[in-house]
């Protein structure tokens, strides 16, 4: 039966998908055990969906290792006003845009461990010539933390064409070294979305002498034996990637502005950008690591587990703890503009206030644009891949997006 619901205009004019029959374009895969309610979750999943502002939607749900929770519903293409493309499945890439952060992250900690990179050195020991202006005080901890205080890409007349460095993939360092700090390192929190994620990627380089995806392959995805989870995609995957839409009403002015400021491209551009063949083929170490959802969960297990997949060590219990320990205590995010806590290289949940849902305090993840949440909760023994493809900023089907989140955390019990 077709359903009569249809995308009803929210907050102004809306851009929106036109759904029809739900179960026609859904898809299971494998589900290994039912220790919490995934048919009552994937109803609310289910009237997301009907909302229209997802052209897809993934969701894989680990519990205690096992996989409860592994479905798709949507089109790997479906622009507003045009025709749907392929129906996407449990083995479609998702783009995890800014959840990029959590793998980036860990490759920086696994080369701690290493002895290649200590968290206490200035940045400007990997890249000299990076402390200029007073940037010599800023350490690798400062950019995992988001505390380094050059949250703003480069701007004004002599900035770099930042669309086009993304199309190549990657950034003319200059810019960066030319900046000067917003605030002295140490002391505010803001959410740096690209400048810290270049400056690792470039000190990943320096250090080993490799490339980002040559490093992230040898040191953690191939013990692993993930296929899927990289920077980018080779170009015979191009096909398999969900493409993205602005959806929703329009973006208010001042967030495009927070947006431009610290992107530094508009929000409307910047996901044309992201569908680009270049943008998805290169390696960006914030922005494009592409994966199945099922992978994805698999990276946040190894992280629960402290550090083991399936019985090899890929990270030392010490480096799990470095990313996944609050480095900053809950306080306004001068760049979110609300209240963040962040380990190192990953965003904390919380009581009060928690990207994964209330009362997830000790859960860690990240945020992606706009609505990806990749997150895992060591109390729940919960891993988790929230992927989709709409790119809302205020909707009202958002409240549906959270209630999902909110719903899965309510449904397990704390453990610890």
């Amino acid at each position: 039966m077709r359903s009569s619901r249809r995308p009803r205009p929210r907050l102004g004019l809306q851009t929106t998908i036109q759904p029809g029959r739900v179960r026609e374009v859904e898809r299971v895969g494998v589900e290994e055990a039912r220790t919490l309610p995934a048919d009552a979750i994937w109803r609310t999943v289910r009237a997301l969906y009907r909302h229209g502002l997802h052209p897809a939607i993934a969701l894989h749900v680990r519990h205690r290792g096992r996989v409860v929770l592994d479905r798709t519903i949507g089109h790997v293409d479906f622009p507003p006003g045009g025709p749907p493309g392929p129906i996407a499945t449990p083995d479609t890439l998702f783009n995890l845009f800014s959840a990029s952060k959590i793998v980036t992250a860990s490759l920086v900690h696994a080369l701690v461990d290493d002895g290649l990179i200590a968290l206490s050195t200035p940045v400007d020991h990997y890249l000299p010539g990076f402390g200029a202006y007073g940037k010599d005080a800023i350490t690798i901890r400062h950019l995992l933390s988001h505390t380094a205080g050059i949250p703003d890409m480069p701007h004004g007349p002599d900035a770099p064409d930042f669309a086009a460095m993304l199309r190549r993939g990657d950034l003319d360092l200059s810019s960066l070294y030319a900046m000067r700090p917003r605030t002295p390192a140490g002391v505010d929190v803001a959410y740096h979305p690209m400048t810290a994620w270049f400056l690792l990627g470039a000190v990943i380089q320096a250090v080993t002498g490799r490339g980002l995806r040559e490093t992230l392959r040898a040191r953690l995805l191939d013990p692993m034996g993930l296929a899927t989870l990289d920077y980018g995609v080779p170009a015979s995957a191009l096909g398999d990637v969900a493409r993205h839409h602005v959806t929703g009403p329009p973006v208010p002015g001042f967030m495009d502005r927070i947006f431009k400021r610290s992107v530094g491209l508009d929000f409307r551009d910047a996901i044309r950008l992201t569908n680009e063949p270049a943008f998805l083929t290169a390696a960006l170490p914030s922005a494009n690591v592409i994966g199945t959802p099922r992978d994805t969960t698999a990276f946040m297990q190894m992280l629960l587990d402290g550090g083991v997949w399936r019985g090899t060590r890929v990270l030392s219990p010490a480096a799990v703890h470095r990313l996944t320990t609050p480095a900053t205590p809950v306080q306004r995010d001068t760049t979110l503009t609300f209240p963040m806590s962040y380990g190192q290289g990953v965003m904390m949940g919380g009581d009060a206030f928690s990207l994964y849902g209330f009362g997830t305090r000790g859960a860690f993840g990240h945020l992606g644009l706009s609505t990806v949440v990749v997150y895992a909760d060591p109390r729940r023994e919960l891993a988790v891949a929230f992927l989709n493809t709409g790119k809302p900023m205020m909707a009202h089907g958002m409240l549906t997006w959270y209630a999902v989140l909110q719903q899965i955390a309510l449904a397990v019990p704390r453990t610890r």
